[in-house]
């Protein structure tokens, strides 16, 4: 199954969507559990690190298993963090427009409390959709009213598509005077990032920074408010750098995950540790050997603690950003 959907996928070198420099060099190279390709992940002088070549826009659906977001556990907690970041508004102006909304329960959450909501996807990934507002399609091409929204929200999201700019482009125009636009993206900045293999590639296109996050924003009429640090909204960790300590900096061998990620992690296969905790541990158990399983939980503790010094440091791997049209307050 994987090297028939390998074969549908076409890739093509492209230029940074921020800066257009086509002066990228390789940091690592990961083979794709869902494919079976290998793809580079590069990064720009401008700060953005992205798949390339990247898969042209037919390929990227191909991308994603049918059961991707089953994966992702929909608790409470977190919906209640998504909610308190959103701004006090009378009834008559709650309107809110969710970018890549997926199964629609943040918008059934929104709506439960007070929000005129409704969302956008590329696909029907199922869900609460019975009575929600939702439009499936090519996002930056479809018909929405401009300056219409008083609040757009887009969860782990431009990662994914191919021309951030684009989606950059079209929120500012759907934004009304004063807007609030918030957003989140992984942070290739954050300390022991960029020589993890932890990122989803080739699902994450583009890996952002606050610097380029901050360009996307001023470039289409936007400003930043906030950059949150917290992880309250999604987690993110460095794993994989022991091995890539020895195998690339003192073996001098290749940048590739399949040399130094950790493997334990690396059996998860992008599936939620919430869900899967015991099926997962079976799995290292059986398939890893007793130095492997040790090198992998010093590299857990490692990674869980550069997480929380990235938090202090105001630097975290996934970054929320809060900002508002035209440098409304």
């Amino acid at each position: 199954m994987i090297g028939n959907l390998g074969e549908l996928v076409r890739s093509e070198y492209i230029a940074c969507d921020l800066c257009g420099s086509t002066d990228h060099e390789i940091v690592y190279s990961k083979i794709d559990h869902v494919t079976g390709l290998e793809f580079n992940l590069v990064k720009c002088a401008c700060g953005m690190a992205f798949v390339n070549p990247m898969p042209i826009d037919e390929s990227v659906p191909l991308l994603y298993p049918s059961d991707y977001l089953n994966e992702k556990p929909y608790l409470g907690q977190l919906f209640e963090n998504m909610l308190r970041l959103l701004p006090q508004l009378p009834k008559e102006e709650r309107r809110l427009l969710d970018v890549g909304c997926g199964t629609g329960h943040f918008i059934r959450c929104a709506t439960n409390a007070g929000w005129n909501a409704e969302g956008v996807d590329f696909a029907n990934w199922g869900g609460p959709k019975d009575d929600l507002k939702i439009r499936l399609g090519n996002f930056p091409l479809m018909n929405l009213p401009e300056g219409y929204y008083k609040v757009i929200t887009s969860w782990a999201v431009l990662e994914h598509v191919r021309r951030p700019s684009f989606f950059f482009e079209k929120i500012g125009r759907l934004l009304s005077e004063n807007g609030t636009f918030i957003f989140t993206v992984p942070n290739i900045e954050s300390p022991g990032m960029k020589l993890s293999c932890d990122e989803d590639v080739p699902r994450h296109l583009w890996l952002f920074t606050p610097s380029t996050a901050k360009k996307y924003l001023a470039r289409y009429g936007m400003e930043v408010r906030a950059i949150l640090h917290n992880g309250k909204i999604y987690r993110s960790y460095p794993f994989g750098l022991i091995r890539y300590g020895w195998n690339v900096l003192v073996m001098k061998d290749e940048a590739k995950c399949s040399v130094y990620q950790n493997k334990s992690v690396s059996l998860l296969r992008n599936r939620s540790v919430d869900v899967h905790f015991r099926q997962w541990i079976g799995e290292v158990v059986k398939s890893l050997s007793p130095w492997d399983i040790f090198i992998d939980g010093l590299d857990l503790a490692l990674g869980i603690f550069l997480a929380n010094i990235s938090k202090l440091m105001k630097n975290y791997g996934v970054i929320t950003v809060i900002a508002t049209k035209n440098g409304g307050a």
